[in-house]
């Protein structure tokens, strides 16, 4: 077997894996649901093998990314495995592969330090209640502290995500734990983008199979819903989407392996695209259950709200605006 069909081999049972402890987790609290998936070994995939992780590429964490949002899973995984990676080195490493301590990320504002302590509001951080270790951004990079800290208060913040509610962290002169420099986050913040990718393009999948589904099972003036050729063409239309991302994510993974410097900018796009053609698709999905997409027995207005929280989070509007200036400035 040759090398490139056993990585591909590796990322397929990774992805059988996912679903399968995604779908364990659902009934369980955060807690449980950290240990099980840590169980899984899928906690420590970025992470480092002396922080007891796998060290693995970005491309071994997509699948499980998109099983999450498949599943909508109530957990900060992007968050635990950019923690596990980022601070594999250092105690804080192994407890977050481990599951023991969960970990989140506020990925809005930045805090002020003085005197070797930080102190401000920063916001968009996931289920920051249930976490024992945030990651807050500075002036000169982030720095991590322990939720229980003297001196931090979590606040509920008004947001869309149900399973993983964000909340706005202040800190009044809290003592760091540990720190990134300014480049490591900003790589840290890179990654992101393309995790996020990878869990609107499951959620994006999901709701096309809600869908087909529907349409396919659901009748009016005596013929379902598929026979009518508009639907067939919104079906088609989020199926391409679903493709693009695919492709998107695809294009990556084979830029990275090559070590291609366009790899970065490649994360980007399929950020971009994720945010721009996976959410289109899911609202299409919405729109063709009807009423009935936005009652609690149908999963597509939850998918949606997931999809909506991962575009702010990354700035989805910034973002593009950047990409569509730097394509500008290439072909001037």
């Amino acid at each position: 077997m040759s090398a490139t069909m056993e990585h591909r081999d590796g990322i397929a049972a990774f992805a059988e894996t996912a679903r399968q402890a995604v779908a364990s987790c659902a009934a369980k609290p955060v807690r449980d649901r950290a240990s099980q998936l840590a169980g899984d070994g899928l906690l420590g995939i970025l992470a480092p093998e002396s922080a007891g992780g796998l060290d693995l590429g970005l491309d071994f964490a997509v699948p499980v990314m998109e099983a999450a949002g498949a599943g909508l899973l109530g957990f900060p995984l992007a968050e635990t495995l950019l923690l596990g990676a980022a601070f594999g080195a250092t105690p804080f490493g192994p407890a977050i592969v481990l599951g023991e301590r969960v970990a989140t990320i506020a990925w809005a504002g930045r805090v002020r330090t003085a005197s070797g302590r930080v102190s401000g509001t920063v916001g968009r951080a996931p289920l920051a209640d249930q976490a024992d270790l945030l990651l807050v951004a500075t002036e000169t990079g982030a720095v991590l502290v322990a939720r229980d800290a003297p001196g931090v208060t979590l606040q509920p913040a008004i947001g869309l995500d149900l399973e993983a509610p964000e909340h706005e962290v202040v800190l009044d002169a809290v003592a760091p734990l540990a720190t990134l420099d300014a480049a490591r986050f900003a790589t840290l913040r890179e990654d992101a983008l393309l995790l996020r990718a990878a869990e609107i393009g499951g959620s994006a999948q999901r709701c096309l199979a809600l869908a087909l589904e529907h349409v396919s099972t659901r009748e009016q003036f005596g013929r379902t819903l598929v026979s009518f050729q508009a639907l067939r063409h919104a079906l088609a239309r989020q199926k391409l989407a679903v493709e693009h991302i695919g492709a998107a994510l695809e294009r990556h993974a084979a830029l990275a392996a090559s070590g291609a410097g366009e790899a970065r900018h490649a994360a980007r796009t399929a950020y971009a695209a994720a945010t721009r053609f996976g959410i289109a698709a899911i609202e299409s999905a919405l729109q063709l259950h009807g009423g009935m997409g936005f009652t609690w027995e149908v999963d597509v207005h939850r998918h949606l709200r997931r999809a909506r929280t991962a575009e702010a989070q990354g700035d989805a509007a910034g973002l593009h605006r950047r990409l569509a200036q730097d394509l500008l400035t290439a072909n001037a």
